[in-house]
């Protein structure tokens, strides 16, 4: 497969209804740990936020590379012409390189899934792989019952 570099367009695994879906590679920055992140705009999606309407791109989505390649199916384009603003794009990439933010580690589909249920209002349930992701840490595992925890008791503490 080849590299990920900025202006490709690239088809991916999509949601159901999101088949004309595709992702334009915007860059590719790795931080001081190593972890190498591309930044994608995703268009033709069909997000729906609590305000009504709908949201049919993410202007700027890092994901970790060795997720976002499980994902991808084929290159489409190169030398794409990136977007004019890649403001949060700059933001982010400044955070990153320091260390102080990350990069999705779900694939794509499932990533647009857990947005689209956020801005929708409907929570997550306890078993969705965002629960039991191994990046979290749990600083002081709780040791009784607590009332309405999304968490099920089994798996607090656990990290």
């Amino acid at each position: 497969m080849k590299d990920f570099a900025p202006g490709q367009r690239w088809t991916y695994r999509t949601r159901p209804g999101e088949e004309t879906s595709t992702l334009l590679v915007l860059g590719r920055d790795q931080n001081a740990e190593g972890l190498v992140a591309v930044s994608l705009k995703v268009e033709d999606i069909s997000l729906r936020p609590p305000i009504g309407g709908t949201i049919t791109e993410l202007q700027h989505a890092p994901f970790a590379e060795e997720v976002l390649r499980q994902s991808v199916l084929e290159l489409l384009q190169e030398n794409v012409a990136l977007p004019a603003d890649l403001g949060s794009y700059e933001a982010w990439r400044l955070a990153f390189e320091t260390g102080e933010v990350g990069a999705f580690d779900l694939a794509l589909a499932d990533t647009l899934d857990l947005i689209d249920r956020a801005t929708g209002q409907q929570p997550p349930s306890p078993e969705h792989p965002l629960f039991t992701k191994t990046n979290l840490r749990i600083i002081e595992p709780a040791t009784e019952e607590v009332p309405n925890s999304p968490i099920p008791q089994g798996r607090r503490g656990q990290a």
